[in-house]
């Protein structure tokens, strides 16, 4: 009669298995992070996009109307009614975001007409900042820093809306100049609660023209920024009222 014999693994066996499989983890894990990342960048461009079609799309149907654009603005001269409203939630991209959706009337049950219709709070979370699921937006929610005080004439390069992570001290709000700007980099917020989305890592920015641009953090030269094209937003004259606008203003 034949008799088998069942063995295990060996100690040494199981230290080599052991070993291949923790080399294959270290060589498979920055492609996976890397995966993980550009898929949480291209949630957050698309979402910025939204946002960009929603406010285009009120300024359209409000342009035969005679009414202004509802972009971030506190630069009128002599403003409507809703111009000093839209002028007073523009201190901040959360206080204009909550005047954008009409958060006061929603919260009331009376009368709620967002000024944009397809924008939500679900578009201002993503890459780590969580979504807003009360009536009361606070800068916890909010990942973009937006621009205020568009002009139609300014280059489509320009961003417009920019995520948190970003100091938007560093952007260009007067002009830029890429033979005297080229060594000039984006620095990264210092508060802590603006880390998220992407802390250093990268950054994505929809574009005036309504381009989505995701950088990593090494990418992040301006002449990369500005697609290496010159502007100058005081050339019409008189004082430069562009600015961006945070989430915590």
């Amino acid at each position: 009669m034949t008799t088998h014999k069942n063995e295990g693994f060996t100690l040494v066996e199981l230290l080599v298995v052991i070993g291949i499989l923790g080399i294959l983890s270290a060589a498979l894990f920055p492609a996976i992070g890397n995966a993980v990342m550009q898929a949480n960048m291209t949630a957050v461009g698309t979402r910025g996009k939204d946002i960009f079609v929603a406010i285009t799309s009120a300024n359209m149907e409000r342009e035969p109307l005679g009414l202004g654009s509802v972009w971030p603005r506190d630069d009128f001269a002599n403003p409507t009614e809703e111009e000093r409203d839209l002028a007073q939630k523009s201190g901040s991209s959360t206080e204009y975001f909550k005047w954008l959706y009409d958060e006061e009337n929603k919260k009331s049950g009376q009368n709620w007409s967002p000024v944009a219709d397809g924008f939500d709070y679900s578009k201002l979370a993503g890459g780590g900042v969580p979504t807003c699921n009360t009536d009361s937006l606070t800068q916890d929610y909010n990942m973009w820093t937006i621009a205020c005080n568009v002009r139609d004439e300014m280059e489509d390069v320009i961003p417009i809306l920019v995520t948190r992570n970003v100091d938007e001290t560093s952007l260009k709000k007067d002009k830029f100049d890429p033979a005297s700007d080229r060594s000039t980099t984006l620095n990264w917020a210092s508060q802590a609660w603006r880390k998220k989305p992407f802390s250093d890592k990268g950054f994505v920015m929809v574009r005036k023209g309504g381009a989505i641009f995701k950088g990593r953090g090494r990418y992040r030269q301006l002449t990369v920024v500005y697609n290496n094209q010159y502007f100058d937003l005081t050339s019409g004259g008189g004082e430069n009222t562009f600015k961006y606008i945070n989430p915590g203003g």
